[in-house]
């Protein structure tokens, strides 16, 4: 669907809604309907991963493809047929290649044989030989196909990735009482003690997630993200013990209807007064101007070591206006190579512009988009010798003074027309 902001949102629901499927399906095949029906339901109930759907990020196919791989599996060593022991094999696989924070959480695998012991030691050492054999095969080919970039990626990961993880990271009391609704939490706590005093061995296939995320300290959002479906069934395991049924229908609607209005009045309507709308308006207001070409600027940034280059590609998201950018390095200069690389935004800088946003001619643009890092900033001297002869038309200057990189856009036209 090439750049298209709409079709990659589209996608990424797909994902989302396939996720609240599977979950109300694990739930249903490892106990019942209603432990499945509340489970998909609590998905809802998590503000921030409503807020992640829209985006461009790896996250919410990742969450999909692990659960997928968990729901397979448990069909397969449930009902031991040869294309569901190979379906699951399959599912295994593009969920560890989906992300390599799934390596870890598919250790819940071993639980999933362990926990059906009654079909048999021999049964499950044949039907787990012929998944584990599947996983090989199929990992073996790709890792064949695609050694260096895998082994490159690998590098990355151990050199760079772990050791910043510690730079960044939320606490628990942010992630499980902020941006996940209370009661889904709080229930969630409650079935430990529920699913200990009835002694349910299959209770480890969700908590299992959550226990690793404990135990090795895992604080950021974005690695626990994938592990939402177990949260959701651990608290629908929970709110089944309510024994009237309405009041547990209660919560859940409770739970969902308010996380969604948070969502939708907090959340969302928070977003829309980050700087990055700037962009967006200034996109769309461009598409309205007489012009074929608008000559991107970009202002070093005051608060922040993200290379301001980036916003070009964001900008052109927004607008059919063929932008014409040229980095200038003595505008913008890259950090140190000692300080950038070990930084976070190091890709930013990594990022090289695009071909297509050279000028295709000697004539001057007759409007100017500036991108700055606040409404006053000043203007380099060449910068301000670029822009005479050019009246500034609008400004965009949405800023919610709270995030460092912030992108305010000025618009000039040529006074000459």
């Amino acid at each position: 669907m090439g750049e298209s902001r709409a079709g990659i949102q589209l996608v990424t629901t797909l994902f989302f809604a396939g996720t609240v499927t599977l979950t109300y399906l694990l739930g249903r095949a490892v106990w019942d309907e209603t432990v499945g029906f509340y489970g998909g339901a609590l998905l809802l109930g998590m503000p921030y991963l409503l807020t992640q759907v829209p985006l461009m990020l790896a996250d919410i196919p990742t969450m999909f493809f692990l659960t997928l791989a968990v729901y397979v599996t448990w069909q397969a060593i449930t009902r031991g047929t040869l294309p569901l022991l190979l379906l699951a094999a399959v599912t295994i696989t593009l969920a560890l290649l989906a992300k390599y924070s799934t390596w870890l959480m598919l250790s819940v695998v071993p639980l999933i044989v362990l926990i059906q012991w009654q079909h048999g030691w021999r049964a499950l050492a044949r039907r787990s030989a012929i998944i584990t054999a599947g996983v090989f095969i199929l990992m073996g080919l790709v890792l064949a196909w695609k050694s260096g970039v895998v082994a490159e990626q690998l590098n990355l990961l151990i050199r760079y990735q772990v050791p910043g993880l510690g730079r960044w990271e939320e606490s628990y009391v942010s992630t499980f009482l902020f941006q996940i609704h209370p009661i889904v939490s709080i229930a969630a706590v409650c079935s430990i003690i529920i699913a200990l005093h009835q002694r349910d061995p299959r209770y480890l296939i969700i908590a299992w997630m959550l226990l690793l995320i404990v135990l090795f300290e895992i604080k950021r959002i974005r690695y626990t993200l994938i592990t939402f479906p177990m949260l959701a069934l651990m608290a629908a395991y929970a709110l089944r013990q309510i024994k009237e049924k309405r009041i547990a229908n209660f919560l859940v609607l409770c739970t969902v209807g308010s996380a969604i209005v948070i969502g939708t009045l907090g959340f969302s309507a928070f977003l829309k007064t980050t700087s990055a709308v700037n962009i967006q308006h200034a996109g769309m207001y461009l598409n309205t101007m007489d012009a074929e070409s608008v000559e991107v600027i970009v202002l070093p940034q005051m608060r922040s070591s993200i290379n301001p280059a980036v916003s070009v590609p964001i900008l052109d998201l927004f607008t059919n206006k063929q932008l014409i950018y040229n980095h200038d390095a003595r505008v913008n200069p890259p950090p140190k190579a000692n300080v950038l690389a070990t930084s976070p935004v190091r890709f930013s800088w990594e990022y090289t512009s695009a071909s297509y946003y050279d000028a295709t001619s000697t004539a001057p643009s007759q409007i100017i988009a500036v991108i700055a890092s606040s409404a006053n900033q000043a203007l380099p001297a060449s910068i301000a010798e670029r822009l005479k002869g050019y009246q500034l038309v609008i400004a965009f200057t949405q800023n919610e003074s709270i995030f460092k990189y912030t992108t305010i856009v000025n618009i000039y036209e040529s006074v000459s027309g």
